[in-house]
């Protein structure tokens, strides 16, 4: 059963993400590349010159490489993702399916920003149903011209939590507090500096569309860059609902090793979850990554990631092995094959399972 599950979670279409590792490999923020203070999504202007450098054989990074480029107030892009590879599900079998189709859009005014992300999921009997508009908000920016100051974002987001990996099936975010289609309606109040940086949102759950997060709270997540080569950061979350109520605290760090080109990150959750029918349960859940820029253009990321849900409970704990390997073609597209082999209580609990996909991602 939990084989199948990590299929489904890789095979589900999903929200663009930024990369985190390139803070501190490439730049101090996130926003030094995006127009989000949460990373992802739409590039800037210095994010479009960084995709066209770090990539192999550049190319017009602008969208759909110059034919969509529009007057300066607006900003449009998309990202498409297709995986094809095997799944150990006691028997090793071929998969290929879609896994992301997103069309991004900004309308920029003065200090202002409305933006929006329509994506594509798995629908029903409806046309509609299909699709999601997964991200629409209204965002104040301090300094309209620059990636640092004082943000502020009204409308459905997902609060900023973590370090936000692209992969939605590191144990962070697959059973940590940013799951995939997490996002709910919320304001944020944001600062953002090369120095350091400050995320408090105070949130409710999406009441029409199906929500992944039905609970009503709040999130925060302060880090602090040490200097050039280091960061720190400290979290919390807390969400309730009919059901139960989570109380999340947890690290990040990451360290920039520059003459090797390495870059390693942790990031590790405590979950407290009591339920409204009686009961709590304790929960860790961390992740240990090392990001190795080997030459323009292509990336090598090694991840041991864990997750205990009931610490409680003997030989129930999930232990997972990543090698990810990207190639960064040109501004536009990136080729990536993930590995992961899984156990469960360090192969004394059950089977070990594991993938290996190849993905092909396009951002228009």
């Amino acid at each position: 059963m939990r084989r199948l599950l990590v299929l489904a979670v890789i095979a589900a279409p999903r929200l663009a993400e930024a990369y985190p590792q390139f803070q501190l490999s490439t730049d101090q923020t996130c926003t030094s590349c995006h127009l989000s203070p949460a990373g992802g999504g739409l590039l800037s202007e210095n994010g479009l010159a960084v995709a066209e450098r770090m990539s192999t054989y550049g190319g017009a990074p602008e969208a759909a490489h110059g034919a969509l480029v529009g007057p300066s107030w607006l900003v449009l892009g998309g990202d498409f993702r297709a995986g094809a590879g095997a799944n150990d599900d006691r028997a090793i079998k071929a998969a290929a399916f879609p896994m992301q189709g997103e069309l991004d859009g900004a309308a920029r005014k003065d200090a202002f920003t409305f933006y929006m992300t329509l994506g594509a999921q798995m629908g029903g009997s409806t046309t509609l149903s299909y699709l999601e508009l997964r991200e629409h908000y209204v965002m104040w920016q301090q300094h309209p011209d620059a990636s640092d100051g004082l943000y502020v974002r009204v409308g459905r987001f997902m609060p900023v939590f973590g370090l936000r990996f692209a992969e939605h099936n590191d144990s962070t975010r697959q059973f940590g507090q940013t799951p995939l289609y997490g996002e709910t309606y919320g304001a944020a109040v944001e600062y953002v500096d090369p120095g350091w940086e400050a995320h408090v949102t105070g949130f409710v759950h999406d009441p029409i569309q199906d929500p992944i997060e039905r609970g009503d709270g709040g999130a925060a997540y302060l880090e602090k860059r040490l200097d050039s080569r280091v960061s720190l950061g400290v979290e919390g979350r807390y969400a309730h609902s009919a059901d139960d109520a989570r109380t999340a605290g947890g690290i990040t760090a990451k360290y920039w090793l520059e003459p090797a080109k390495l870059l390693f990150e942790l990031e590790g959750q405590v979950i407290h979850q009591s339920f409204a029918a009686g009961g709590s349960r304790n929960q860790v859940v961390s992740y240990l990554a090392g990001s190795w820029f080997v030459h323009d253009g292509w990336m090598v990321d090694i991840g041991l990631s864990q997750h205990d849900d009931d610490l409680q409970v003997k030989a129930i704990d999930v232990e997972a092995l990543d090698l990810n390997i990207h190639w960064f073609t040109t501004s536009h597209w990136e080729l990536l094959l993930t590995n992961r082999i899984e156990t469960i209580a360090f192969g004394g609990g059950g089977a070990t399972s594991g993938y290996s996909l190849f993905q092909f991602h396009y951002r228009l």
